[in-house]
């Protein structure tokens, strides 16, 4: 299951696709070519977001689920430390990160607050926090059921989670913004489906041309957000900062 979720849905599918091209830009615009950071990737699945993180540093990747582990070693050996952990009620080890990354891992969490403060204890001062989360209640479908989400996020409700955990927020804004109209027409169909007894996730490939426009149309974004937030989206992006020492003095 996991080898097919990796190969089929994490290397192909448009919106992983368009989301490592947004996610290294503005790993890029924070980092510039820093590549000595020490990182830690909660929640890293099969791994599909290493490449990238690499780039930049020494990297410790954890995940709850042990088939997702070995099989993101076997991909990724050499380029991460890979550890069975099930954050946050284990605690991944080390401390002073200079990044923390919890790419849609906290809408799987029952206690988001404390998975937050969590993250928070093991960042340096000045660390940075890269936060990805689905947006919008309304959206709410089958596919967030399958895939064991608690929530969606309402980009108000992410900022008072993130600054109850002591962070400064310096970046909040919606993204997955040009295909949101088709992704609501799409999960309105699918909840219709879905009463007929069609669970399926939204995590399917058609035709391979279509995907790729896809995945280009969703990965142009990170040109608009160099300059500005957006509006409305599919998903939710945040960058904070813990304070460091002297200010929170």
């Amino acid at each position: 299951m996991y080898r097919e979720f990796a190969e089929l849905h994490e290397d192909r599918h448009w919106w992983f696709v368009g989301r490592r091209r947004i996610l290294a830009a503005f790993l890029a615009e924070i980092w510039g070519h820093r590549n000595d950071l020490r990182i830690l990737d909660i929640g890293c699945g099969t791994g599909g977001m290493i490449p990238v993180l690499h780039t930049h540093g020494r990297i410790l990747a954890v995940d709850p689920a042990e088939p997702a582990i070995r099989y993101a070693r076997q991909r990724y050996d050499g380029l991460a430390e890979l550890l069975q952990v099930d954050f946050p009620r284990e605690v991944p080890p080390g401390r002073d990160y200079d990044l923390i990354t919890l790419f849609d891992v906290l809408e799987h969490l029952d206690d988001d607050r404390g998975a937050l403060a969590c993250a928070g204890s093991l960042l340096r001062p000045g660390g940075i926090l890269l936060i990805t989360v689905p947006a919008c209640r309304f959206l709410w479908s089958p596919h967030d059921v399958i895939n064991r989400h608690r929530r969606r996020y309402a980009l108000s409700e992410l900022r008072e989670r993130i600054r109850e955990a002591g962070f400064s927020l310096e970046r909040l804004t919606y993204y997955n913004t040009f295909l949101f109209p088709a992704v609501f027409v799409a999960r309105l169909w699918r909840r219709r489906l879905a009463r007929q007894g069609d669970g399926r996730s939204d995590f399917r490939i058609g035709n391979n041309w279509i995907n790729g426009r896809l995945a280009d149309l969703f990965g142009w974004e990170r040109l608009l957000l160099r300059h500005c937030n957006l509006p409305l989206g599919v998903s939710l992006l945040a960058i904070a900062r813990k304070p460091s020492e002297t200010s929170s003095a």
